[in-house]
């Protein structure tokens, strides 16, 4: 697809667009669930990858605004990644992977992490190395001056890399305290977490989360330390927090796990997530704000997320990734970032059409369902998609929380649809083996449609209301035996 192309059907598909074309962009510049950014930049050129399950999806820009999309890195299905470091060191790309590994009914999950390399971010990337570093997250690279290498994870602990940075070489010690915010503060946990690293002089400057993620909205926050060398002594910079929500009356919560980045014109700015106050189904969108240095060498953020701001410098590559799908390539495209039962590699595309293998026993047994799933990017949208089900399976168009929680929509099998409320069928009516499903997504009101031709639509008479704390996701399905066919997936933002 030619960035014309991509950028016309982002702009059909009416998705928000940060760059307001005047010199000025308005927040956030990547809308939808695009949680943990971390970035680099390599002459012009600029690099960011984010949470994802699974892989990574890598993105480009040359003006810190416009951002386009370049692939997912890597091609197994680990598990969920949270907050990867994307690091650029001795002309080669590195992706350090903080993988949520399942271990089975009634045990916890294993936090394990990885590391895969490329010589060009839009790959191909290797396959991941496991680090055998185990119940830590948030790995992040740091290379002293001398070329020493090391792994900072979660808690303030860190270890030495080998030369190539594919191999933990010492033991786990802990060597940041981090920051110790007011006890009046209200937050979810201290939870040390997401170290991301830049020199500037002689100082190398560590940016910490801290505060949690997902508790009250003033809880989570970016911090700021310095010292001489990557095993510190570490000084917490007397400016801290970098940025923090100071009251529920923002529009902005939970704002936090930042990057540190310079431009090509040698300007200041934290790249960081948050998440819209009332919109938490739209998950942690990526921000963007300046940064100034004071006179004894701290970084600082002196303006609000909201409101107008003045667009760094540089060219835009064109913004944004079209969600519709006809599904004319055989795999996958890179906007659905989530899948069920089997992986990436069970669901194929073939004919203009996603085949897809049904599995588990309905949508009460999550973990076995066959799905993929996308994130919205739009305070109301709609979306629509053609479904095909054979006999003995069941297959719909859903929106859920990515646990199978806060389920909506609509759904079809045995020659009937049907809306879904809180999971369960309501509001039944007779069609076909092949049915059109839509779904409206009014500010968390949903409203369910279903045809016969994808011409005329009868509106099912159970609507419902997906208003959670977590966020959403718009999801194909498909449970029992036989393939699901699905064609002509549309989305349309109606903000």
């Amino acid at each position: 697809m030619s960035a014309l192309d991509r950028v016309a059907r982002v702009r059909a598909e009416r998705q928000p667009c940060a760059d307001l074309g005047n010199g000025y962009y308005r927040n956030p510049i990547i809308a939808g669930n695009y949680a943990d950014p971390s970035l680099v930049r390599v002459g012009g050129e600029y690099y960011m990858a984010m949470s994802m399950a699974p892989g990574v999806l890598l993105w480009h820009s040359r003006d810190l605004v416009n951002w386009r999309p370049l692939g997912n890195a890597v091609a197994v299905d680990l598990g969920d990644v949270w907050a990867p470091d994307l690091v650029h060191h001795d002309g080669r790309y590195y992706l350090y992977l903080p993988v949520v590994q399942p271990m089975g009914a009634g045990q916890r999950p294993r936090f394990a992490n990885f590391v895969c390399t490329a010589s060009d971010p839009a790959g191909p990337w290797s396959e991941p190395v496991d680090l055998g570093v185990y119940g830590y997250i948030d790995p992040g690279h740091v290379a002293g001056r001398d070329g020493q290498r090391y792994l900072y994870v979660s808690a303030g602990m860190a270890a030495p890399l080998s030369p190539d940075g594919l191999k933990v070489t010492g033991e786990m010690e802990r060597v940041y305290e981090g920051w110790p915010y007011p006890d009046e503060w209200v937050a979810e946990c201290f939870c040390l977490e997401s170290p991301k690293f830049v020199w500037r002089g002689d100082w190398l400057y560590l940016v910490s989360a801290q505060g949690g993620t997902w508790g009250p909205a003033t809880s989570h926050m970016a911090v700021v330390a310095r010292a001489r060398s990557p095993l510190g002594p570490w000084e917490n910079s007397p400016h801290n927090p970098l940025v923090h929500t100071g009251s529920r009356e923002e529009k902005w919560w939970s704002q936090g796990h930042g990057t540190l980045i310079d431009d090509v014109e040698g300007n200041w700015w934290l790249v960081y997530h948050a998440v819209e106050r009332g919109y938490a189904t739209l998950g942690r969108p990526v921000l963007l704000l300046p940064v100034a240095w004071t006179e004894d060498g701290w970084p600082v953020v002196r303006q609000a997320a909201d409101g107008l701001l003045p667009k760094p410098a540089g060219e835009d590559v064109g913004h944004g990734m079209p969600l519709s799908d006809a599904f004319a390539t055989g795999a996958l495209g890179a906007s659905w970032r989530r899948t069920g039962a089997g992986g990436r590699d069970a669901y194929r595309c073939e004919g203009g059409a996603l085949l897809m293998p049904a599995a588990g026993a309905g949508l009460t047994a999550w973990d076995e369902l066959a799905y993929v799933a996308c994130s919205p990017v739009n305070h109301s949208f709609e979306v629509v998609v053609e479904v095909a089900v054979p006999a003995g399976a069941e297959a719909g168009l859903l929106l859920q929380d990515g646990r199978g929680g806060a389920t909506i929509g609509a759904g079809t099998g045995g020659g009937r649809a049907w809306a879904l409320v809180d999971g369960r069928p309501a509001s039944q009516a007779e069609c076909g083996a092949q049915v059109w499903l839509k779904l409206w997504y009014l500010e968390h009101d949903v409203v369910a449609f279903w045809s016969a031709d994808g011409q005329t639509w009868f509106k099912f008479s159970r609507s419902g209301r997906a208003e959670t704390g977590r966020p959403l996701w718009i999801t194909l399905y498909a449970s029992g035996e036989g393939v699901a066919r699905f064609a002509g997936f549309r989305y349309l933002g109606l903000d």
